[in-house]
């Protein structure tokens, strides 16, 4: 494997994306990427080939974040989605109701949709990271998307019409 710091550099933004998904909050996604950089560094044992490394770093980041809603023992704070309502775009919007649908969602859902649509891993290696057949991965993953759309369709964010009837 090419060099490991670099490797642990290019993986950083794709880390922080899946945590935020799991863990809804950035400064605790922020933390928890800190932690699974800190365990990583400090292991013995580093999987050679990029496809294992990439792998291993997000299931450090996953056991990170178990691990912080066992501290915790509470229920998942919901996120702020509060955004500045005078300036907007579609983009904006389009974000948004994903994170509000996200956060309606079980905490297996936004793992699976982490993982998938917002990490980018395939079937084959979300299953290996959860430990579950492919066919297990192919069925939640199904569902948790039916679970998002269902709960986007009910959201109330709309966007609002300019002064110019656009």
């Amino acid at each position: 494997m090419a060099d490991r710091h670099e490797s642990l550099v290019s993986l950083l933004p794709r880390l922080v994306a899946f945590a935020r998904a799991l863990l809804r909050e950035p400064d605790l996604a922020a933390d928890a990427v800190q932690e699974a950089v800190s365990r990583a560094l400090s292991a013995r044992r580093v999987p050679r080939d990029l496809p294992a490394y990439r792998a291993w770093m997000f299931t450090i980041v996953r056991n990170v974040a178990i691990d912080e809603f066992r501290r915790r023992q509470r229920p998942e704070a919901a996120e702020d989605a509060s955004a500045d309502l005078w300036r907007f775009d579609d983009a904006r919007i389009a974000k948004i109701t994903v994170a509000q649908g996200l956060s309606m969602l079980s905490s297996q859902h936004r793992e699976i949709i982490a993982l998938i649509d917002i990490a980018g891993f395939g079937y084959g290696e979300a299953a290996d990271m959860l430990q579950v057949p492919v066919g297990t991965v192919m069925s939640r993953i199904t569902r948790a998307r039916a679970a998002l759309l269902a709960a986007i369709e009910q959201s109330t964010v709309r966007p609002l019409k300019s002064r110019h009837g656009h």
